[in-house]
């Protein structure tokens, strides 16, 4: 990310962010409610567009890539995702259909992460009907199915308790992926993070 500005209608809340994100790295993301830590990352993920600055990923810029591939390299995972109303596994697989995919769906790579997470029981379930930390587990399953490059996670541990988000962030680690997190936990930064960027409040 080089001299990234980030916000809303033409209007920056964040202006020259600056940093890399080197292989294996996990970085934490933090600073004030209001000051653009979700609106970072969908720009990074080419959801919502930078209002100037680049972005590269190995040298390649969103536009050579092409923005589907972009987007599943550099894959974004909301607080709370959206989901099609299917049982987990089918929307663990639905990703796999699409143009972009890499691989094939793996069932048995489904299982055994959804297993480490606590999720034994509910590969079947309706994601409807889980709890919002159920939830977020099964999104951060399918995002790490995916073998994304980069790994943007939005407070994905925010609905658990702490020995589960420990359980989270120690099968994170095992991911290939670098991973950029937003975090308001101190203790998550201290233990999951290899290096933290602080964001000032918004810009007025």
């Amino acid at each position: 990310m080089e001299g990234l500005a980030v916000g809303f209608d033409g209007r920056a809340i964040q202006r020259d962010l600056s940093f890399d994100l080197q292989p294996s790295e996990r970085m934490a993301l933090t600073g004030p409610s209001g000051s653009g830590k979700s609106t970072t990352l969908r720009s990074i993920a080419m959801l919502d567009a930078p209002i100037e600055g680049s972005v590269t990923l190995d040298g390649q810029a969103p536009s050579a890539l092409g923005y589907p591939q972009w987007r599943r390299r550099v894959l974004y995972v909301a607080q709370r995702a959206s989901f099609f109303g299917g049982a987990v596994l089918d929307e663990l697989a639905r990703p796999f259909r699409f143009a972009t995919a890499s691989a094939e769906f793996s069932e048995r790579a489904a299982v055994e992460a959804l297993t480490v997470l606590g999720l034994e029981g509910k590969r079947d379930a309706l994601v409807a009907e889980l709890s919002e930390g159920e939830r977020q587990r099964v999104a951060l399953v399918r995002a790490v199915l995916l073998d994304p490059d980069v790994l943007l996670l939005d407070e994905p541990t925010s609905a658990l308790d702490r020995a589960s988000a420990e359980r989270v962030e120690a099968w994170l680690r095992e991911a290939r992926a670098s991973i950029l997190l937003v975090t308001h936990d101190d203790l998550q930064r201290e233990r999951f993070c290899t290096k933290a960027l602080a964001l000032d409040a918004a810009d007025a």
